[in-house]
């Protein structure tokens, strides 16, 4: 039918991805920003009290997206890296920018708040929970300490000096994941389990949707779940973004065999839109679609936008020191001259604090990505960030030279909120 035929007709994604050639750190970077929307409502006026309505869930739309991006280029990183040398990659990409956004908040975010407050430094250590207790509690990414000595407390949105670094646990849980499946060559020679996985959780989000109101479904039945070491989760949104990063999976290692069209696109385009304006949570059903539209997106976005973030990838930058800066902007009194102006100086804000973490943290850390233990590092360039990935986020490096490895986008992350 020709119908049938339009709809798998054209190139396979393997095709369309077989160079860096595509607009994911552009679209990283737009769902980084589009926090920002989401957030300077609430931040800077506080909850029930926003100035301006936004019909859609704008920071679910963009952690969604970072996770289905991810899912689609870790799976290929977990599939082609020995199972050290992935976990070594994925570190280098969260911990190093992670941990200075902690100690920047904790040492000189949240000093400078408390002075503004009480025009001196005398109590800071007193005053509440402490800046090394701060760093503590949340090191490996599970938030147990929200403030630093209650510098937040005058905030129109309290007792939260960084909300968004919360998405960054599931992001490496959903990292675990594929280092499960890789180790167990599931990834190589069992694909169809991925596939499997996908339509299992994809059946709990239809059901969830779509069950009788009366009767609790399977995700809001449960509001959290704790897992030993990784800690408290929101079993809803663990449960939402990790289907996206598995839809990302099995876009990879069925990039063979997935058609990539126009026909497709427009066609995804429209279900993920119907699902914004019916409002289900984060796509719903549709999800399926939204993944398959960013794959469609990442190749015919205009050549123009593919070229932004090749080399240099602010996008997790953006989304880790976007929160702190709009909180210490609302505390500031700069609310005051409207939800615009607020906006735009976040956006400034949240940009400069990116740059300066991608060049004195980020990039010299990723450098060290090809050091393998008990082997001296080789020098190399400066890394593409193409190469790289975001928060959510996800690049890969190249394969050594005596591996065979197709031409894919290269990646070392993701990722974020």
């Amino acid at each position: 039918m020709p119908v049938v035929r339009r709809l798998f007709a054209g190139t396979s994604l393997e095709s369309a991805y077989s160079g860096r050639d595509n607009a994911f750190n552009f679209m990283r970077l737009c769902f980084a920003l589009l926090v920002i929307v989401g957030h300077a409502a609430i931040l800077g006026w506080g909850p029930g009290r926003e100035p301006v309505h936004i019909p859609f869930d704008t920071g679910g739309v963009a952690v969604t997206g970072f996770f289905g991006l991810s899912g689609f280029l870790i799976s290929y990183s977990g599939r082609r890296s020995s199972p050290l040398r992935y976990i070594w990659h994925r570190a280098l990409r969260i911990f190093p920018g992670y941990w200075v956004c902690l100690a920047a908040t904790a040492f000189v975010l949240a000093p400078l708040l408390f002075w503004h407050e009480h025009g001196t430094l005398s109590g800071f250590r007193s005053a509440g929970p402490g800046p090394l207790g701060y760093i503590y509690h949340n090191f490996l990414t599970d938030q147990q300490q929200g403030d630093v000595a209650r510098v937040t407390s005058v905030a129109p949105y309290p007792n939260a000096l960084n909300g968004s670094l919360w998405t960054l646990k599931s992001e490496l849980t959903c990292y675990l994941l594929v280092l499960v499946l890789a180790v167990t060559m599931i990834l190589r020679r069992a694909r169809w389990v991925v596939l499997l996985l996908g339509a299992a959780m994809f059946s709990v989000i239809v059901y969830d949707t779509f069950r009788d109101p009366v009767v609790p479904g399977p995700i809001a039945d449960v509001a959290a779940i704790t897992l030993p070491i990784l800690g408290t989760y929101s079993l809803f949104y663990l449960w939402a973004f990790g289907l996206a990063f598995v839809l990302g999976m099995i876009a990879d290692v069925y990039r063979d065999k997935i058609p990539l069209n126009d026909t497709l696109g427009v066609t995804a385009l429209v279900l993920s839109l119907l699902s914004l304006y019916l409002d289900l949570p984060l796509f719903g059903p549709c999800i399926v679609a939204y993944v398959y539209l960013l794959l469609w997106a990442g190749v015919r976005l205009p050549k123009v936008l593919r070229k932004i973030g090749r080399r240099n990838d602010y996008s997790y930058g953006v989304y880790i020191y976007a929160f702190p800066a709009q909180q210490a902007l609302a505390i500031l009194g700069v609310p005051r001259f409207g939800w615009t102006f607020y906006l735009l100086t976040s956006v400034v804000a949240a940009l400069i604090l990116a740059v300066c973490s991608w060049y004195l943290v980020e990039k010299p850390a990723l450098r060290a990505k090809h050091w393998t233990p008990g082997r001296r590092a080789k020098p190399s360039a400066d890394i593409p960030a193409s190469e790289l990935p975001p928060a959510a986020d996800p690049s890969q490096r190249p394969a050594p030279a005596h591996v065979p490895a197709p031409r894919t986008p290269e990646t070392v992350e993701s990722e974020p909120a």
